[in-house]
């Protein structure tokens, strides 16, 4: 059984709130810091965290592939020269990803580096934020940072709308197996 729309209406309303003032200090933290706009940067870890199970004990796994993720991007760019040098210009790239992408897959077999999909998000929101520009003229290491700063803030989001998320359901009675999305019950 689902919880009725009025138990659920004031959670979903919370989380609506938490987004639009997540993308307004973004707007106003961008016009300082043009790297702060980047509010899906923010998005990607926040859905993340959830999609992930939103467990506080899990945290650091979800940091570490978000971290890593953004190392893999910068090590692509750092070494895919050397080897378009060795595959030339057309096979370059792809190599360059053939051996992140089978590392990155080889980590599920490890304990704390098993998130395979936090890998594979902030590697390509690596990408975006280098070649989309929100990094401005910084290198692509500086360029890694500020992602990461806006990673690491989605995350922080994430735990926050978790706890409220759950201190709403306790105010409002809301028995555990209630909870649940539909999304929820089909990932078992």
């Amino acid at each position: 059984m689902q919880p009725s729309f009025a138990k659920f209406f004031p959670a979903a309303l919370m989380i609506g709130v938490v987004a639009a003032l997540v993308v307004y200090a973004s707007g106003a933290l961008g016009a300082t810091y043009p790297w702060a706009g980047a509010v899906w940067l923010i998005f990607i870890s926040w859905a993340l965290y959830f999609m992930a199970g939103a467990k506080v004990s899990r945290i650091h796994k979800y940091a570490i592939g978000l971290t890593g993720g953004l190392v893999f991007g910068w090590l692509t760019l750092a070494i895919m020269p050397f080897f378009s040098s060795i595959f030339g210009a057309t096979l370059g790239l792809p190599m360059t990803v053939l051996v992140v992408a089978t590392t990155i897959v080889l980590l599920e077999l490890t304990d704390w580096f098993e998130l395979a999909p936090a890998y594979f998000f902030s590697f390509a929101a690596y990408f975006a934020f280098v070649f989309g520009g929100f990094a401005g003229d910084a290198s692509n290491l500086t360029a890694g940072i500020y992602a990461w700063v806006m990673l690491m803030a989605g995350l922080g989001v994430g735990f926050i709308t978790s706890v409220l998320r759950t201190s709403i359901f306790n105010v409002e009675k809301v028995p555990l197996e209630w909870r649940e999305t539909v999304f929820d019950r089909e990932r078992r």
